[in-house]
């Protein structure tokens, strides 16, 4: 019977991540199934079979009759219960780590942290809290930091080093960090929930009359990366000398003024550059002298790919290990870069859209495995 059962658990760790649903039938087969399948042991051992989380959906930004709000699309019918909130009038900026980061639906940074897998929502709001919501920014009213456009903020889990395989870091401590310029400067802050309060501005480069882009920010290595003066320049944070540095130049040099975005992917970052319905792939590189250069490794032709009732693309986004999201007039699309497929999310009118991506079985808590 022990061998039985070991036989039994190696088939269940072979259960594909995208059909979390298959789990849970596997626990209505019987109780020593439900036992094992309910385990940390299995848990632990399922995420460190199949290392990639899985897409569970998409918070979308868009406009409908009631004006601007975000929503959670699932993936899959299997989706975490906390997450399909409806539509609530908060914007997503990111979500890394299993962990989504929000900040309110007028561009000020009001934020909060959020896990959809296990966030409540309060009675009688139409916001999702987790970890709740953040003290303010130690800032002047009247400073840049609370314009639109003027400051961007990253969440993530709080260990560098490699001291975490972010296969599971919901509960672990995380940290925000925060980016913003005033006219003089564009600095740096911190926050971390044991701390419990931001961390004195550290300098990070000089002000420019095009800010700090907000766009989703990359995490490579143990580097965050921050795209500024309108995605010309980035700026790197080192998590652990806790150090800045900016990067003078990105594709986006390459082509008319953009909007660029980039991903980190396998210890690589890419940057994507769209110029004239083409969007350019650039990969970074750094030379043995130090320097920085840029490798254009694709092109994608979206005349080619996208419907052809789409009339406004305007807005993209990276996939980790899937491929780029596309919001346009009809709906949210993703482009598959192995098969150049285009598959449609969800109708609507979206302009933006972050992946939520993490481990999940629906009923775990009812199966005591939260």
């Amino acid at each position: 019977m022990a061998l039985m059962e070991e036989l039994v658990e190696e088939v269940l760790l072979r259960f594909p991540p995208t059909e979390p649903a298959s789990l849970v039938r596997a626990a209505l087969v019987c109780k020593p199934w439900c036992r094992l399948i309910s385990g940390r042991r299995f848990h632990r051992r399922f995420r460190e079979f199949h290392r990639s989380p899985t897409v569970l959906g998409f918070l979308c930004h868009g406009l409908d009759k009631g004006g601007y709000a975000s929503r959670f699309v699932p993936a899959s019918p299997a989706c975490p219960p906390h997450a399909d909130l409806g539509r609530w009038h908060r914007h997503t900026l990111e979500a890394r780590h299993g962990r989504v980061l929000l900040c309110a639906a007028d561009g000020s940074p009001h934020l909060n942290v959020w896990d959809p897998v296990t966030g409540e929502q309060l009675p009688g709001l139409t916001l999702p809290v987790g970890t709740g919501p953040l003290p303010p920014l130690p800032l002047p009213a009247v400073w840049n930091y609370w314009m639109p456009g003027r400051w961007n903020a990253a969440v993530l889990c709080a260990a560098s080093g490699g001291a975490c395989d972010h296969l599971h870091c919901r509960g672990a401590p995380f940290l925000v960090v925060f980016v913003g310029d005033d006219a003089g400067q564009i600095s740096l802050f911190t926050y971390s929930p044991e701390a419990g309060s931001w961390s004195e501005p550290i300098f990070a480069a000089p002000a420019s009359e095009y800010g700090v882009y907000s766009a989703p920010t990359a995490l490579v290595g143990n580097s965050l990366y921050f795209m500024i003066f309108r995605g010309n320049s980035m700026l790197r944070y080192d998590l652990i000398t806790r150090k800045t540095s900016v990067i003078d130049h990105t594709p986006a040099k390459y082509h008319d003024p953009t909007e660029p975005i980039m991903m980190g992917d396998g210890g690589v970052l890419l940057v994507a550059v769209e110029n004239y319905n083409s969007l350019f792939l650039w990969s970074m590189e750094e030379n043995p002298n130090g320097d920085i250069v840029w490798a254009q490794i694709r092109v994608i032709e979206l005349k080619k790919l996208l419907p052809v009732d789409v009339i406004n693309h305007c807005g993209f986004g990276f996939i980790h290990g899937v491929g780029i999201l596309v919001g346009t007039n009809n709906g949210l699309l993703i482009i598959d870069l192995k098969s150049d497929k285009v598959k449609m999310v969800c109708e609507g009118n979206i302009y933006g859209a972050v992946p939520y991506m993490s481990f999940y079985i629906p009923g775990a808590t009812l199966l005591g495995c939260l």
